[in-house]
């Protein structure tokens, strides 16, 4: 076999391997995808959402004990006219508010906020601040346990039109109150916790602040209308917290929500030395 017949058959060789492995690549990349799908819809099929009503009971609940510095109350209608609960918790001058469940698959980050209510009765945060806690904003896509609102809008898009009763009941309860802090609490398929913060630099610091005492890595918020940006536009501290849906580590991430308010505490130390508490000490 002379040499030109052998460069065209190591040629033909080398096309051949790569047409193989390319074949391999796209079956794998399929086979992931459909993996990814079936999983999803098992999820969406063997999963219900938090109702409604269940958000409504425990607050009830909490009342019923006399809860120290704590109410609830009605903020707004969803797009098929179920409430859409709030819950104020602490005595302190500065406001934080908190919310979850704008995606109606994500219930991680309503039992979170729910669980919050427990959590900080026993801490001392509450004192400095007040806390206004949106447990469940999207109540119709939980109740079909889907991402988006009735309208199927994804209410984490909507924070600039404000097209959606959901999204325009929390802004109006965040401009009665003028938070300092929007956290968002979200769930993720990820299996460890992920901020993203606000496109401002308050927020960015805060970020750094978070990653280097609880090693929380974080990204900035993409502009896309999600409740970060709205907290940006407003120049305060805004975070959305992704709770990891594939860890058992976690829980619910109650722990990482009381831990974030935790570090903003710590953040904001030079700041609190300034304040005077604003408690009854009856």
């Amino acid at each position: 076999m002379n040499f030109s017949l052998k460069s065209s058959f190591r040629g033909q060789r080398l096309s051949f391997t790569l047409k193989v492995l390319l074949a391999i690549a796209l079956a794998s990349i399929t086979m992931f995808s459909l993996f990814h799908t079936i999983v999803q819809n098992s999820l969406r099929e063997n999963v219900s959402g938090v109702e409604n009503d269940y958000v409504a009971k425990v607050l009830k609940e909490y009342e019923s004990k006399g809860l120290k510095d704590f109410s609830y109350g009605v903020c707004g209608y969803s797009v098929n006219s179920k409430p859409i609960y709030y819950y104020m918790i602490g005595c302190g001058e500065e406001k934080v508010m908190v919310i979850g469940g704008l995606h109606g698959d994500e219930p991680k980050g309503v039992y979170a906020c729910l669980e919050l209510i427990e959590a900080l009765s026993k801490d001392n945060l509450t004192e400095k601040y007040t806390f206004i806690v949106v447990p469940l904003c999207n109540p119709d896509g939980a109740q079909e346990f889907k991402r988006r609102n009735s309208n199927n809008v994804d209410l984490n898009r909507d924070f600039y039109t404000l097209s959606q009763p959901e999204t325009s009941a929390i802004i109006s309860l965040f401009n009665k109150h003028n938070p300092i802090l929007l956290v968002d609490v979200h769930e993720s398929f990820g299996s460890a916790p992920l901020i993203i913060y606000a496109n401002n630099s308050k927020s960015l610091e805060l970020a750094i602040f978070v990653y280097h005492e609880r090693g929380f890595p974080a990204a900035l918020a993409a502009d896309v209308g999600q409740s970060a940006n709205y907290a940006g536009k407003k120049d305060i501290f805004g975070l959305i917290l992704e709770i990891p849906g594939l860890s058992l580590n976690y829980g619910n991430g109650t722990k990482l929500l009381l831990s974030i308010l935790k570090s903003f505490e710590n953040f904001q130390k030079p700041v609190q030395k300034s304040l005077a508490p604003s408690c009854s000490t009856v």
